[in-house]
This record gives C-alpha cells, sequence and structure tokens, in this order.
C-alpha cells in the first residue's frame, strides 16, 4: 500500500467521527422522476443570472474579491421534496460566488473552481490555493461557486458543511447535484456578460465530478479541468470509505447493492458523452486514491477520447504535495486554449 492509500484509508476511518448522524427520509420511492431522463432534461439550461447584489468589505478590496449573491433559479423536480427546498432548505435558494480580479479590473479569462464535498467555505482555497493560481495562472481571474448545503448555503440544521448534501436521502443528494450544475451554470452565464474571451471551470473531487457534468451539457463551459474525479458515483459509494454512512443507511432501508447500481444506472450520469473536445480539457488524476479508482478514472477518461491528463503520485488526500505540478499543468493548458482560439 503506497503513501497515498494509507493517507485515504486513515482519513476514511476517521470520518465514522464526523458522519454520526443518519439519513431521516427514505425518498427511493421518489426517485422514479428522475430517472431515465436526457441530460437537458436532468439539467435544463438556466435562464440569465438574477441580477445579483455585489458586496465587498475593506478586507475584500485589499484582496481584490467580490461576494456576488443571486436568487437561485433551481426548479426541483419532487413535489414532496418542494416543501423541505422552500422551507428548512430555503437557505439553499440564495447563490452566492466569490468573485477575484488579482489586477484589480478584469483579465482576459476567468476560471470557475467548484469544491469539493464538506468543504467548509471559500477562504479554504482563497488563503491557500487561489494565492498561488492568482500569481501563476497570470491571465485569469477566479471564481468560486458557494454549492448548496456547503459554506454560507448550511442551513442551520446542518451540524457542518456539506452534512447534508451526499447522503441517503437520494431525492435530496440528486437535487443538491442538479443545483449545484444549475447555479454554476449561472454563474459562467453571468460572467460571460462580463467581456471575458474565455470562462472554463475546474473542480477537485466531487467539484471535479460536476465539472463534467458541465462538460456533458449545453452550452459547455470553453474548456474543463476535472480534478480527481469521475462520474462513475456508484463505485464511489461502494468502495470509498468515506461514504460508508451513505451506504449503510440505503442498506438500513433494503436497497442493496443492486439496487444501488440499478439507480445509479438510470441517473446515467456515467455515461454521458462530452460536449468538449479532447483538447479543451485536462484532466488531473491520482494514481493510489482509496475515494476516486485510478482504474475506474483511466476507462472514463478513454472513453472521453483520451484528452491531455496529468497523473500525480500519492493519493486522494495527499493532493496538496503536488499543486506546483497541477498549477504549471493548468497553466499550460489555459495558454493552448487561447493559441487555439487566436488560429
Amino acid at each position: 500500500m503506497g503513501y497515498g492509500e494509507r493517507v485515504d484509508t486513515v482519513i476514511g476511518g476517521l470520518s465514522r467521527l464526523l458522519h454520526l448522524r443518519a439519513a431521516e427520509h427514505n425518498t427511493v420511492a421518489d426517485l422514479e422522476r428522475y430517472l431515465d431522463l436526457a441530460p437537458d432534461v436532468a439539467f435544463p439550461a438556466p435562464p440569465p443570472m438574477p441580477a445579483p447584489t455585489m458586496k465587498r468589505t475593506p478586507l475584500d478590496r485589499v484582496l481584490r474579491s467580490s461576494t456576488l449573491r443571486w436568487r437561485s433559479t433551481h426548479e426541483v423536480l419532487c413535489p414532496r421534496y418542494r416543501r423541505r427546498h422552500e422551507g428548512e432548505y430555503r437557505i439553499n435558494q440564495t447563490a452566492s460566488m466569490r468573485w477575484l480580479r488579482p489586477d484589480g479590473k478584469r483579465r482576459e479569462d476567468c476560471l470557475v473552481y467548484v469544491h469539493g464535498w464538506l468543504e467548509p467555505g471559500s477562504w479554504a482555497e482563497e488563503t491557500t490555493l487561489f494565492r498561488k493560481w492568482s500569481r501563476e495562472l497570470t491571465r485569469c481571474d477566479l471564481a468560486h461557486v458557494a454549492l448548496p448545503f456547503h459554506g454560507v448555503r448550511k442551513p442551520w440544521g446542518a451540524l457542518y458543511s456539506g452534512e447534508l448534501f451526499w447522503t441517503a436521502d437520494l431525492v435530496r443528494t440528486v437535487e443538491g447535484i442538479r443545483q449545484a450544475v444549475h447555479d454554476v451554470r449561472s454563474a459562467i452565464g453571468w460572467l460571460r456578460t462580463q467581456g471575458y474571451a474565455r470562462v472554463g471551470v475546474t473542480g477537485l473531487s466531487l467539484g471535479g465530478a460536476i465539472t463534467m457534468l458541465l462538460a456533458c451539457l449545453e452550452p459547455a463551459p470553453d474548456y474543463v479541468i476535472p480534478m480527481i474525479g469521475h462520474l462513475q458515483l456508484v463505485e464511489a459509494v461502494e468502495q470509498a470509505p468515506i461514504l460508508w454512512r451513505m451506504k449503510h443507511d440505503l442498506e438500513r432501508w433494503g436497497v442493496d447493492a443492486d439496487a444501488r447500481r440499478r439507480i445509479f444506472d438510470r441517473l446515467g450520469w456515467a455515461s454521458y458523452a462530452p460536449r468538449l473536445a479532447p483538447d479543451k480539457q485536462l484532466w488531473i488524476q491520482a494514481r493510489e486514491d482509496v475515494y476516486i479508482d485510478a482504474l475506474l478514472a483511466e476507462r472514463q477518461w478513454r472513453a472521453w477520447g483520451s484528452p491531455p491528463i496529468l497523473w500525480i503520485d500519492g493519493g486522494h488526500m495527499t493532493f496538496p504535495l503536488h499543486v506546483d505540478r497541477m498549477t504549471a499543468r493548468m497553466a499550460e493548458h489555459i495558454e493552448a486554449q487561447r493559441g487555439a482560439q487566436r488560429s
């Protein structure tokens, strides 16, 4: 077992101390309306973003950043779930995005970052990853969309950011993914109105999977950089130790492995085809990932036309050791998109 696998396994075990509460609602019976849908039906294109509010604190002025908030136009499909969406989860109806312009004015590109599961707030990236990207992705502004149930969108009843996003409450889980895709697409559309030559999307882990979904929908981003993710989500549920609670609760309700596979197969996400050519994609994967199996990622990578890919050593939780290499490869990819557009 390599060091990356060991770290992933230990953290997966420790996650049992985090996911203490079982899912309350068995919504498997309400899933039928989400199954066997075409991509553009499961994820309809959003209308133009309602006029956002923009806030800049004194610190934001120093950091050359802003916070945008707008009314999410996402529409849920399940009437029974709509009561929760408009009630105890109503905080999710306000979408939020951090917009960073390191030069104090618009750069040529904007790169939208989609964070991973359990991310506590945009400050986590702004104080670490974004500082490096601002320096080395020299012609990119950055945007960071808060996903439903995370950060400033965490409902008051949640114990921590993301607790309610990926659970055995499958209607809530599917609607969380649908709204995440919807709100990021709204942000991309608004950023395009700001005059950027290109708007790309990158994301890590769960954010990588959402980035891949965005690449399968029209209008697609100009380019995507999924990091350490794939759309084989049923395999993640079955294999990833960090998802033990979701699997345990579904088993408790009689949803066994065969039933889980049938559900995810009929959701169809793993079989979506990209709308972007391989040269508009850059994949970053970890060789020893315990949560996102490298063989499954490679299988999907081949199905997507074998786009450029960077393999890093280590596992899911040790990717920070390779940020320098990842950033350098991202900069090359973004520059290649500029060159392709000029030619």
